[in-house]
């Protein structure tokens, strides 16, 4: 979107309330914040952290940033919350306490990547729309890998989002205050630990009433997870997906191409080593020209997606990390298999 179109846009923009909920995010929030406090968004804005009770060096922060910031509030998550994960709590406490209909949902941990990301993202709303869904992605000091795979699951569910959204990867999310209340907010799956973006997608979004925004200018940039946190990130999906509507139909296509992508390497390899061994030259040939067809278009797909989302990835390297994922997705699987399944509910049911 150009500098004068995000003008024109502006002019009718309505104001909007970032929700985020904080535990124990100090210094995320000091480097962070003020960049979102400092946002070009004329129609104004409020900015609501929820923390927990007794979170003193957030508490103390915050409140030196308010004295700075007069659209900064915070508000606080009671000390005990034995039904609901304290997560979902936290967003519903801030969406209620927003003073606008429009909610941007977001995270302690990421920092837009331009001072027009609000702008962008608001500039979907209209009477038909209900939820906007952007893109984003974790800083450089993460690994390629999951910089990569991160880009490789938006992608596919940004796609999906233009019939009828089934979850989001991101934390990057703007949402209708009416329809949260309405719809009872996280009613339905508010004893999962996490998912609170994946539930909200996934129990509002219907067909049409969602919308994307993907230009770099609205990108979030997510600090590098720790390996525990990226490990949970899969543990917990694989726990609240069971509780997805449409999961089926979502995953099926895409673990059968995984399926058929990884049969026809083996076919291939297979064939070299056979028609090597049988010195059959001519079909040693055909089946080594097969793997570098294929090779060339699997680098070439590859590349299109790190060039999309700005990925410094050579196509071999990701290749590589492409067929790696399946076998990565095997590893969590087994590991949640292994989880009490305790640690992933508020309380036991």
């Amino acid at each position: 979107m150009t500098s004068q179109t995000i003008e024109a846009v502006s002019t009718r923009l309505p104001a909007v309330s970032i929700v985020m909920a904080a535990q124990d995010n100090a210094l995320e929030l000091e480097q962070h914040l003020p960049v979102i406090m400092e946002q070009d968004y004329p129609a104004g804005f409020e900015v609501i952290v929820v923390v927990s009770k007794g979170d003193d060096g957030t508490d103390d922060l915050l409140e030196g940033m308010m004295r700075k910031y007069p659209n900064l509030y915070t508000t606080f998550v009671p000390s005990s919350s034995r039904y609901m994960s304290r997560k979902k709590l936290a967003v519903t406490l801030g969406v209620k306490a927003a003073k606008n209909e429009w909610i941007l949902l977001t995270e302690p941990e990421c920092v837009p990547a331009s001072s027009d990301w609000l702008k962008l993202m608001v500039s979907h709303c209209d009477d038909l729309v209900d939820m906007v869904i952007g893109y984003s992605n974790y800083s450089d000091e993460a690994s390629d890998y999951k910089r990569y795979e991160r880009a490789m699951m938006q992608r596919r569910l940004l796609k999906e989002a233009e019939k009828t959204a089934y979850r989001t990867e991101g934390q990057n999310l703007l949402f209708r205050k009416k329809m949260f209340l309405d719809g009872r907010g996280y009613d339905g799956n508010a004893q999962y630990v996490r998912g609170e973006y994946d539930f909200l997608v996934n129990k509002y979004a219907i067909r049409g009433n969602t919308s994307t925004e993907q230009s770099p200018d609205a990108w979030l940039i997510e600090d590098a997870p720790t390996k525990k946190k990226w490990v949970n990130r899969h543990l917990y999906y694989m726990c609240t997906r069971k509780s997805l509507k449409r999961s089926l139909f979502h995953r099926l296509p895409f673990n059968i191409i995984q399926t058929l992508k990884h049969a026809w390497y083996v076919v291939l390899l297979a064939a070299l080593v056979v028609t090597g061994v049988m010195q059959q030259w001519i079909f040693f040939g055909v089946a080594a020209l097969a793997l570098m067809i294929t090779l060339v278009v699997h680098g070439i797909i590859c590349k299109k997606l790190t060039d999309s989302y700005s990925l410094d990835i050579s196509p071999v390297k990701a290749i590589g990390m492409d067929l790696s994922y399946i076998w990565r997705a095997l590893y969590y699987k087994i590991k949640y298999l292994k989880a009490d399944k305790y640690d992933f509910t508020s309380h036991k049911l």
